[in-house]
């Protein structure tokens, strides 16, 4: 029986579970931006009206997810969410991101210190 195929993503993922935290975290964190990207960008596509100039095939659905997914790579290069940024940095104790009315607020377990700087 042959080995089963696994994607990409699961190849770097496996390689990030061997690596030291320390080094696997910002890379782990730029991988989720990427993904979070690519799901964005295929999201998107679905609100453009599809035209009869490249009609629907499985090809180009292929070629369409593979373009996303360049795009989202160049895209996390330049970190444009902050969200590998925030990703990468190691939790410190008693602190957290807690949503309010839509933002997300640093939060401190002191009270009353929450959002100063």
């Amino acid at each position: 029986m042959p080995a089963p195929l696994t994607s990409g993503v699961d190849s770097k993922l496996d390689m990030l579970r061997r690596m030291p935290e320390r080094e696997a975290r910002p890379q782990a964190a730029k991988q989720l931006e990427v993904e979070f990207l690519a799901q964005l960008l295929s999201a998107l596509r679905k609100t453009v009206p599809r035209n009869d100039f490249l009609p629907k095939a499985p090809s180009r659905d292929v070629y369409d997810g593979m373009f996303d997914h360049a795009v989202a790579e160049r895209m996390a290069a330049g970190d444009p969410l902050g969200l590998a940024h925030l990703l990468a940095q190691p939790a410190q104790p008693g602190e957290g991101l807690k949503l309010r009315q839509g933002t997300a607020e640093k939060e401190s377990a002191a009270p009353g210190l929450a959002g100063r700087k």
